[in-house]
């Protein structure tokens, strides 16, 4: 058996991110980044930006097990990345291996292995002269993969983000529902607003804009059929997360479709939602890479697919790397997405263009250059 190869982990640094503002309150960030090197000089970058709020961790946390795992790999004569011989996911399979010794450190610090995978991913995929998508794709032909629009919460503004999205050819448009200090009725206007101005632009196309509605747990259980089945006329794509956690095992048959999204985070939860018999099991898996990792978010798009469900990648506000870690992961799937939120952000220092479809990668491992070890 060959030996593993060997790489070292800089010692983590943190600086100030962008602050964000996301549903209506601004997210002060800090982000940690970490290099790896191999014997040859080539060097693979990471970043931890944990959304505060929304995270499970904070850059605090991530720092202080990135350094722990920089410390004891370094005793250790470099992190090893062994080779997974035989692995048909061969991919998947070196990061679980590499990141395995260190699962207790990086159990309370998402963002701390988010930082570690892309590191490796670029790293190695810089190694064999390819991108991410090609390394994490284990030989499968990539997928072209279309971009949802959010759009804001604001509703005199909706509408007309929904028609220019429709105008540059987005076919979902994705929108926030169960807001706290908006009514039902309040909200039925705004979605039928938001069809009419798609609709508007949209005509003669072979199909009109689908909505996607995400309520992120919000709506009550027992009313959660009915508020659904009174959202049908609006051209409803699928709702994500319409209940909290654990409620969904119960929900019955609803009239539209639903995809799981917070609740992945809990492995045994997922367990049981994939395993939910037809007709009552989500239609799709909202696969966030920064806050589940990519090599469980590879892990679940396998079992997603063999059940024949549909899978969405989308950023969490992440910097360029991690979002160009989203990017190589929705082109690598095994079957190809449905519209992935992946459009640019505010939070990303590289100008890209809104398109409709995301660009193929350009340059070698996540296309993203070292700026340097300033501190």
């Amino acid at each position: 058996m060959s030996k593993p190869l060997r790489l070292t982990l800089d010692t983590p640094w943190r600086v100030a991110a962008p602050t964000l503002l996301v549903r209506g309150s601004a997210r002060v960030r800090e982000a940690v980044r970490i290099r790896l090197r191999d014997a040859d000089g080539t060097v693979g970058l990471g970043e931890a930006l944990p959304l505060p709020g929304y995270s499970r961790d904070a850059a605090a946390t991530a720092q202080r097990a990135l350094g722990a795992i920089a410390a004891r790999a370094a005793a250790a004569g470099g992190l090893a990345v062994p080779e997974a011989v035989g692995s048909a996911r061969r991919a998947t399979a070196r990061l679980v291996a590499t990141l395995a010794p260190y699962a207790a450190l990086l159990e309370a610090a998402p963002s701390a292995r988010f930082a570690l995978e892309c590191a490796l991913v670029d790293l190695l995929a810089r190694r064999e002269g390819v991108g991410a998508a090609r390394w994490l794709s284990d030989g499968r032909a990539l997928q072209r993969v279309p971009v949802s629009v959010l759009l804001p919460d604001d509703a005199p503004a909706a509408p007309a983000t929904a028609a220019e999205a429709v105008a540059r050819g987005h076919t979902v448009l994705k929108l926030k529902i169960a807001l706290s200090g908006r009514t039902w009725e309040e909200e039925d206007q705004l979605l039928a607003a938001v069809r009419t101005a798609a609709d508007a632009v949209g005509q003669g196309r072979r199909a009109p804009a689908r909505l996607r509605l995400d309520a992120n747990g919000a709506l009550d259980p027992a009313l959660a059929p009915g508020r659904l089945a009174k959202l049908v006329r609006h051209g409803v794509e699928a709702v994500e997360e319409p209940v909290a956690g654990s409620a969904l095992l119960s929900l019955p048959e609803l009239a539209l479709p639903w995809a799981v999204d917070e609740s992945l985070a809990d492995p045994s939860l997922a367990v049981a939602l994939l395993e939910l018999p037809r007709g009552r099991r989500p239609a799709a898996l909202v696969l966030k890479p920064a806050q589940l990792g990519l090599a469980r978010c590879m892990t679940l798009a396998e079992a997603a697919a063999a059940r024949g469900l549909g899978l969405i990648v989308t950023h969490s506000f992440d910097a360029d790397l991690g979002h160009a870690a989203a990017c190589a992961l929705a082109a690598a799937l095994p079957v190809p997405p449905w519209p992935c939120g992946l459009a640019p952000h505010a939070g990303l220092r590289r100008a890209q263009p809104a398109q409709a479809w995301l660009p193929a990668s350009a340059g070698p491992g996540l296309g993203v250059e070292d700026e340097g070890a300033a501190r």
